[in-house]
């Protein structure tokens, strides 16, 4: 099966369609341009979806909190992410909806990653010119400001990639890269 990064906003544009609420449909396109942003590796872009100092906490590694906090750190994580190549995606969102300041979701994250890049977190992958997937469950909360901006990210998840969570893809599964035009 081939992933397609493009079907992790059926579940978004869904709800964008179904709320009346113009303070959370504002959130909810927000969200689709941050999803947007981070699928095609625009570090510019997703920092517009966001306050100048966002804080990102990040649970699930039995380590307490270790997002990034403020402009500097969270334009960092994001560059790193994209440099290491595993940005392309499939977030199989389950559940999606909107309070007046936070947006929840929750679903299966289905992230491709480099063999290298795992390599560079002690994966140690058979091949690290290939692609491997790598399925985990995720909640996130996105707080957002007045204006409808994130302000940052509390996000759950299940643990981190390890050999026996990745499975190798086929060429044939591969995303074909995003390209602006096509969102």
């Amino acid at each position: 099966m081939k992933i397609d990064p493009l079907r992790s906003l059926e579940k978004v544009d869904a709800a964008i369609a179904a709320d009346a609420n113009p303070r959370h449909r504002t959130m909810l396109e927000n969200f689709r341009e941050h999803l947007l942003a981070e699928l095609e590796g625009d570090v510019d872009r997703i920092m517009k979806t966001q306050v100048a100092e966002p804080r990102y906490q990040f649970w699930g590694s039995g380590i307490g909190d270790f997002g990034p906090k403020g402009g500097e750190q969270v334009r960092g994580f994001y560059r790193h992410i994209f440099e290491q190549g595993y940005n392309k995606l499939y977030y199989e969102i389950d559940r999606i909806f909107c309070g007046d300041d936070e947006l929840f979701h929750d679903g299966v994250l289905h992230m491709v990653w480099p063999g290298r890049a795992l390599r560079a977190i002690g994966v140690q992958v058979d091949d690290p010119d290939a692609h491997y997937l790598y399925s985990y469950r995720s909640a996130a909360i996105f707080k957002y400001d007045a204006a409808g901006r994130c302000t940052g990210e509390d996000t759950y998840s299940d643990g981190s990639p390890t050999l026996e969570r990745v499975r190798k893809l086929a060429p044939d599964e591969v995303p074909d890269p995003l390209r602006r035009a096509r969102l």
